[in-house]
């Protein structure tokens, strides 16, 4: 959590001087694609806003009308970065970029706008760099957007796509200024813009799509489901596991309930006793599972 928390951090700082310093630059060069750019870190800084009051929030306690306690909050304030990345950052982006392109105006002073996207590129990288080291810690052996794609740290996937994003609108807007200094043609530099908010939009896609699956209750991997399976069946007086589910109630907080079918014939300290070793091998394994509900049962076939 501390991690996830200087990571964002940073990442506020980092983008809230990137962003005075392109709007700086855009008064006076006029481009278009450095608004856009402008528009998207300040867009980044709220972001990062939006993601300190989840994890803060989020730690809020169990009580009567959330007895699962708060930790879903960080899904729900991600959400809003990504409707807020692609209003704010793709729209605009777009709406700009087709202004441009519609409405030419020759731009100003291009070498000023060269040397900002090329410190803005260098700052987002140091950036990306330490939100792609605090993935690489968690992933393992597993691809960077395998991870992602399973991953509960609405934190940390937040800033690593917003990074990346930054980092490839920013060497679009670079490839676009150059192409209107050499050409002459500000055109380019529309085209740009529309490029970033593109991308813009399908990242907020992307990131909306995986938090309003963790809002509504996304199931935990498969893996955990097949660890708990099994550890029950260990034990001879099991007859067979009927049924397990899970849902991810947090970025490490994982609910488990299913029913399995005792032999008849099990004492009811033997099923306890049972439950109770099963329960601790799972949290000893995967340490995120914080509830387990068993119901026991009696499983009969009808003749």
């Amino acid at each position: 959590m501390k991690e996830n928390k200087k990571v964002v951090i940073f990442a506020l700082f980092a983008n809230l001087a990137i962003a005075l310093s392109k709007l700086f630059v855009y008064f006076i060069t006029r481009s278009s694609s450095m608004f856009s750019e402008a528009i998207h870190s300040f867009a980044d800084t709220g972001n990062q806003i939006l993601l300190l009051i989840g994890i803060k929030r989020s730690l809020k306690g169990e009580d009567e009308l959330h007895p699962f306690g708060y930790s879903k909050e960080k899904f729900f304030w991600a959400f809003v970065v990504a409707i807020q990345l692609f209003a704010l950052g793709g729209l605009y982006s777009l709406y700009e970029g087709i202004h441009k392109i519609t409405h030419l105006h020759s731009l100003k002073h291009y070498w000023l706008a060269v040397a900002l996207l090329i410190f803005a590129i260098f700052a987002e990288g140091v950036s990306f760099i330490k939100a792609k080291r605090a993935v690489d810690r968690r992933r393992g052996n597993t691809p960077t957007f395998t991870f992602l794609k399973r991953n509960y740290d609405a934190e940390i996937t937040v800033v690593f796509l917003e990074d990346l994003a930054a980092i490839t609108g920013l060497s679009i807007a670079l490839v676009a200024v150059i192409l209107s200094w050499i050409t002459g043609n500000p055109v380019f530099d529309g085209f740009g813009s529309v490029f970033i908010g593109i991308i813009l939009i399908i990242v907020a896609y992307l990131l909306g799509a995986k938090m309003k699956s963790l809002m509504i209750g996304e199931a935990a991997p498969e893996e955990i489901i097949a660890f708990i399976k099994d550890a029950f069946s260990e034990f001879d007086h099991v007859d067979r596991v009927i049924y397990f589910k899970s849902m991810v109630l947090g970025s490490d907080s994982i609910l488990l309930a299913g029913k399995v079918a005792f032999k008849e014939g099990t004492r009811l300290e033997e099923i306890s006793s049972t439950i109770d070793r099963v329960e601790e091998k799972v949290r000893s394994r995967f340490p995120q599972v914080k509830r387990i509900y068993v119901e026991p049962d009696i499983y009969k076939v009808n003749g």
